[in-house]
């Protein structure tokens, strides 16, 4: 018979998965880390041996999902961020992740920072001219029929729409269910707690570790892939503003760099690391933005930022349920359905993160704060860079230098705006630094969130085991980044490939939050009674 998560019985609650002593590893869930463990590694020894075979593979599987499930991928990612939004506003909003006597560990600034910085933050210098360009120059069929001012309007909305609340939503969710049903419970931090009240004690045996080893394995290829992408923006930057030449030295050398550096900041205690990158960087980006406003055609940015966000406003419902059902050109399997299996395969290592950081707080504060404040920033983010990319891109004395740039190397394409601007010298060493510190930031939670995962919810894993997968991440990027392209769109295949199954989990993962918080209210009533 299932049994129940029951509040007053913490003998059950606090039952812990069971764990081997592995000398400097420390206590291991022994089922979880070495099933993921070769899987990492066969998968890797795939890509080495036949990497185009494993690009077709994958790019198969993910053809079928996108035209067999892309829909399903828009519905759920709609009704996640529905559903907690009604979280925040219904009678348990002021229910914290945490118990009620908990109070937040991290101030404000730090905590926006942190959410900002192990969430997008290298993705966002990455993506944040590439993407509006792209849209401008290749729109979705809605927008295709109208003029070229009317899709560069378009095109900074829709970049709105794929960073903005919807892609927070999946993140939150898990964040929901981490702080709702693991940290008031004080249960593992482990993916497979959550779903104690659907599955009670059967957490603890096969579906359990099924549910940890997905995890683990898409977290690691998730940001092994970031790694990867990242190495080679940093690459791009050093190459275009001091003439290194790019190459597998440079490439090696620079992720030599940082992984010495993220695993420096994994290792150090209570998140100081994390707390110390995500500060600084999200300082020097503030800068940045404000550099690029200041000096940049200023009007023009206020201009399309406003009316973008309306247009995003105005039009978010229409764009989150469109299929293309007609035309189907393939643009939003390349895009949004890409975009949405991307972020739900890295919700369980951002979600697991950001509930961490973020107990004492209730959900309507966590909800809120969580969605919108990051929401916002990627929003300035992409409005500035995006909008003086846009505003380049249809000035007729410097028309197409950005899409020229992105056409030989995305990752370039930052550099060759801030080009455009005075002090080149000083902000491309800030732009190399922001892009140096988001990435380890984002490592560095990983690591710790992977720590975690194979170690039976230890929210402490011992100093070793970190090393290990922050070793193992670092190695795996180093190994496709010799592979070339062809490695790194393999694994980032793979990574999406895993927000699949993610998406079911998701979906369960919703009515377990239900359960559990209305037992959580009808707990407090009886025992308000009982004191009356």
């Amino acid at each position: 018979m299932e049994t129940e998560a029951n509040p007053k019985n913490n003998k059950v609650l606090n039952r812990q998965p069971k764990t081997s002593n592995w000398a400097l590893l420390g206590n291991i869930d022994p089922y979880v880390f070495i099933i993921s463990a070769l899987l990492a590694v066969g998968f890797l020894l795939w890509g080495v041996v036949d990497s185009e075979g494993l690009s077709h593979v994958s790019n198969t599987i993910l053809d079928y999902i996108i035209q067999q499930w892309g829909w399903l991928f828009i519905v759920g990612i709609l009704f996640f961020l529905l559903f907690c939004l009604y979280l925040a506003f219904s009678r348990y909003g002021d229910i914290k992740l945490g118990g009620q006597d908990t109070l937040p560990e991290y101030s404000t600034f730090s905590w926006f920072a942190m959410l900002f910085g192990c969430g997008m933050g290298v993705g966002l210098v990455f993506w944040s001219i590439a993407e509006p360009i792209n849209h401008f120059l290749n729109p979705p069929a809605y927008v295709n029929a109208l003029s070229p001012s009317q899709s560069a309007e378009w095109s900074l909305a829709i970049s709105f729409f794929h960073w903005g609340l919807s892609a927070w939503a999946s993140f939150v969710l898990i964040g929901l269910a981490m702080g709702v049903i693991i940290f008031r419970n004080k249960m593992p931090m482990l993916l497979s707690s959550c779903f104690y009240p659907l599955l009670g004690d059967r957490i603890y045996g096969p579906l359990g570790k099924l549910i940890d080893i997905i995890t683990l394995w898409a977290s690691l290829f998730g940001m092994t892939t970031t790694i990867g992408l990242g190495t080679k923006q940093l690459a791009a930057g050093i190459t275009y503003n001091y003439g290194i030449p790019q190459g597998i030295p440079l490439l090696l050398g620079i992720l030599a760099i940082v992984i010495i550096c993220y695993l420096i900041s994994a290792c150090t205690p209570n998140l100081k690391g994390i707390k110390i990158g995500s500060d600084l960087s999200l300082i020097a980006t503030g800068g940045l933005l404000l550099f690029v406003f200041l000096f940049g055609p200023t009007k023009f940015i206020m201009d399309m930022f406003v009316n973008s966000m309306g247009v995003y406003i105005q039009n978010f419902f229409s764009m989150s349920l469109w299929t293309d059902p007609v035309e189907q050109s393939g643009w939003l399997g390349s895009w949004t359905i890409f975009y949405w299996a991307w972020w739900i395969a890295w919700a369980p290592f951002v979600g697991m993160f950001i509930a961490k950081i973020s107990k004492g707080r209730t959900i309507k504060e966590f909800v809120l704060g969580a969605l919108i404040a990051p929401t916002l920033l990627d929003m300035i983010f992409f409005g500035i860079f995006g909008g003086t990319s846009l505003h380049f891109e249809l000035n007729q004395g410097s028309q197409g230098i950005l899409a020229n740039a992105i056409s030989v190397d995305i990752s370039s394409a930052v550099f060759v705006l801030f080009e455009q601007f005075p002090f080149r010298d000083i902000t491309s060493i800030i732009l190399i630094f922001v892009i140096f510190t988001f990435f380890v930031v984002s490592a560095d939670s990983c690591t710790i969130v992977l720590g975690m995962l194979s170690s039976g919810g230890n929210e402490n894993p011992r100093i070793p085991l970190k090393l290990f997968w922050g070793i193992a991440m670092g190695a795996a990027a180093g190994l496709l980044l010799m592979l070339g392209d062809g490695g790194l769109d393999a694994l980032q295949m793979a990574s999406i490939l895993g927000g699949f199954p993610f998406l079911f989990i998701m979906f369960a993962i919703c009515y377990s939050i239900i359960k559990s918080l209305k037992r959580e209210k009808s707990t407090n009533l009886v025992g308000i009674r009982e004191r009356n």
